[in-house]
């Protein structure tokens, strides 16, 4: 492990912490042409003013804008760039060594699931009433609603500032966490660190968002209905 990683590691409470400025100038621009391109974007489960985007992944999306089931190659093996048979690629900028996912995977949980998604949040309309920022918590090892693997840790990487809301609250906890571009943030996985976004009032709040399991070869399969 990079230990001047790990130095950086600002802790606030048992496991919750973050490590400010972690991405460079050069993948915050990488991002923000993905963040500000207006195509690829799918509707979540949760909430249409919920919209993700795969990085590095292609994949299709139903005419309703929620996304199809897929399954495609790990990303954790071999570098792969783009072509006209693969279904996923890699850009260097992230999945070389000593890119950010690379430095992501040495100071999160293991295992790293490497099929990175832009998670970001739009303003709540009059329509929207699906509880896009309800409180939850992620399973805990050990402890999951399904056989077939484990999740070992949930994370956010933030992007941008020029928004207002979208603060990262606690149900149980006194504090708050406002977002700071390029903070990389680990949120505990117990029901103590239940957390919710707050509403965003004006502006789109973008993060990368991820999670980590004991067993990428089993992690469970992406749909319309889970994404």
């Amino acid at each position: 492990m990079d230990q001047s990683l790990e130095s950086k590691k600002v802790f606030i409470d048992q496991d919750l912490w973050y490590i400010p400025n972690f991405l460079t100038t050069d993948e915050l621009n990488f991002l923000k042409g993905y963040c500000d391109e207006p195509t690829g974007w799918y509707l979540t489960s949760r909430s249409t003013s919920i919209r993700n985007k795969f990085i590095g992944v292609k994949v299709d999306l139903h005419p309703e804008g929620t996304i199809c089931p897929s399954r495609g190659i790990d990303l954790s093996l071999s570098a792969k760039f783009p072509s006209e048979t693969d279904e996923r690629y890699q850009d260097p900028l992230f999945w070389n060594p000593g890119g950010a996912l690379d430095r992501m995977d040495q100071v999160l949980p293991k295992n790293l699931n490497k099929d990175i998604t832009l998670q970001s949040f739009w303003p709540l309309d009059d329509s929207d009433h699906s509880g896009a920022y309800n409180y939850h918590y992620e399973a805990v090892e050990g402890v999951t609603k399904s056989d077939d693997f484990i999740m070992t840790g949930a994370w956010s990487l933030y992007l941008n500032d020029n928004f207002e809301g979208g603060l990262l609250e606690f149900a149980y906890k006194d504090y708050k966490i406002t977002p700071e571009v390029g903070m990389l943030v680990n949120i505990p996985m117990t029901k103590e660190f239940t957390h919710r976004v707050t509403p965003v009032i004006n502006g789109v709040r973008h993060t990368m968002y991820g999670v980590c399991y004991s067993d990428l070869s089993s992690r469970p399969i992406s749909s319309g209905e889970t994404c």
